[in-house]
């Protein structure tokens, strides 16, 4: 009996079974690629940690969030956002690090820095990127219902 409710629900859930885009996983590298060459031409390179966190988003963003299916131009959009707001953190990182160096000792601020930095950058990783996966997951929602009401 045991038997035949696996093989029910394996049934049931055959139809889910979709292959990764890995069209929009190439050019979601491009795009990576393309915006790391214009901001070094730019030389407005952020430093080494603000560098790492923002090459960490765009390799999560990239090969969890591009597979999945949704329109190019939309990933494309929320990659850019997402280095945006990597940016602005940065900038906001760095004010709040030369304020705090003003009024804390420099060694007792290094040292927070260091240790508090990388859980502080996966703040704006995460919450960017699970903005964007709920905004292709509402958008193919909204699409799945326009096709229901056409049929």
């Amino acid at each position: 009996m045991r038997g035949i409710l696996l093989v029910r629900n394996w049934q049931s859930f055959g139809h889910c079974r979709r292959r990764p885009n890995y069209l929009h996983v190439a050019v979601g590298v491009g795009v990576a690629v393309a915006m790391f060459l214009i901001n070094s031409s730019l030389h407005c390179m952020p430093n080494e940690t603000a560098l790492i966190s923002i090459v960490v988003f765009n390799f999560l963003f990239i090969f969890l969030i591009f597979p999945l299916e949704g329109s190019l131009l939309r990933k494309i959009f929320l990659l850019l956002s997402g280095n945006i707001v990597g940016l602005a953190w940065y900038l906001v990182q760095s004010s709040l690090g030369a304020a705090l160096t003003y009024y804390v000792d420099v060694g007792a601020f290094k040292v927070i820095y260091v240790v508090m930095g990388p859980i502080i950058d996966l703040i704006w990783i995460v919450s960017v990127w699970s903005l964007g996966l709920s905004f292709l997951a509402s958008n193919q929602r909204r699409n799945e219902k326009g096709k229901e009401g056409i049929n």
